[in-house]
């Protein structure tokens, strides 16, 4: 298949794709006005002082092995496979990234996208919100082997927020993934590139970018485990390049969200975990050069099969 498919099985699943940088600037710009808004409508209170300060973060060791559940056997060449997140994902357009990696490697995925700018699982989980609805519909009424969840970029980084508004939501769209036949695959997101910081009313966050990074990392495990789903480690990926390879951009401009370099090392890590191939020697760059790609297809080869 040559076309990244916006429909599935004679159903059009939905997919707002932001065109121009202004659009995904106004998303970061007023971040924190929508987190606030999340959190009362959830109902749900961030603690008065979170901060490196005064809550000790143990950071992980990100060099030392991921431990994975990996694709069922026999591997389907022409899997059915739904992104649902926001501006992360349609940033860069990673599904149709990912599409083209998977078909330079000899596989024929339909890919699908639900994705808008500032969306959680809480809204997706929602058959009331207008994108929820469409999620709903989509797992009821198609087969799906693989559904990627990606959560907001800092909730899974509040302990309560957590497991007050990610958990219950990540195991509501899960048990809806199962009764449609697919795995659900959580999509470990990265830190920001400076850590993070939030000094506003009641909320104080001073993060650093390891410290960050840990913290989704803990949450999306301890899910992952929880649900026996896969987890796609790309938030390690991305801490490992950055390490390795500081001359390798992986952030835009206002250091949140992926350059190109990012989004090709975040498909590269899903082609790695869905098919159980190496990306190494994968002849579509995208993007990238393709010396940095290639850096960046052994980076995920890596932390998928080390």
């Amino acid at each position: 298949m040559n076309l990244y498919e916006k429909f599935t099985m004679g159903q059009k699943i939905y997919s707002k794709m932001k065109e121009g940088k202004e659009m995904k600037r106004k998303n970061i710009i007023y971040f924190v006005l929508i987190l606030a808004m999340g959190i009362l409508i959830s109902g749900c209170s961030l603690s008065k002082s979170t901060s490196s300060e005064s809550t000790k973060i143990e950071v992980l060791d990100f060099s030392q092995k991921v431990n994975l559940k990996k694709a069922s056997k026999p591997i389907k060449e022409d899997a059915n496979i739904l992104f649902v997140g926001n501006s992360f994902t349609f940033c860069n357009d990673l599904p149709s990234t990912f599409l083209n990696l998977a078909e330079s490697g000899g596989f024929t995925p339909n890919v699908s996208e639900l994705s808008e700018g500032g969306y959680r699982l809480e809204l997706f989980a929602d058959p009331n919100d207008e994108l929820g609805s469409l999620l709903t519909s989509a797992l009821n009424d198609s087969k799906w082997d693989y559904v990627i969840l990606q959560e907001q970029s800092r909730i899974p980084t509040f302990e309560n927020m957590t497991e007050e508004v990610m958990y219950p939501n990540a195991r509501k769209l899960d048990e809806m993934i199962k009764k449609a036949d697919g795995q659900t695959v959580f999509f470990m997101t990265w830190a920001y590139k400076n850590g993070d910081n939030i000094d506003g009313g009641n909320i104080k966050v001073s993060t650093t970018r390891e410290e960050m990074q840990t913290q989704l990392a803990n949450s999306y495990i301890k899910i992952a485990d929880e649900l026996d789903a896969m987890m796609a480690p790309v938030g390690i990926a991305w801490m490992r390049a950055a390490e390795k390879y500081p001359n390798i951009e992986l952030w835009d401009e206002d250091l949140k969200h992926p350059s190109p370099a990012g989004t090709y090392l975040s498909a590269c890590v899903f082609y790695g975990l869905l098919f159980d191939e190496s990306p190494v020697g994968l002849n579509y760059y995208g993007d990238v050069e393709e010396e940095t790609a290639k850096v960046l297809q052994q980076i995920a080869k890596d932390i998928i099969f080390q």
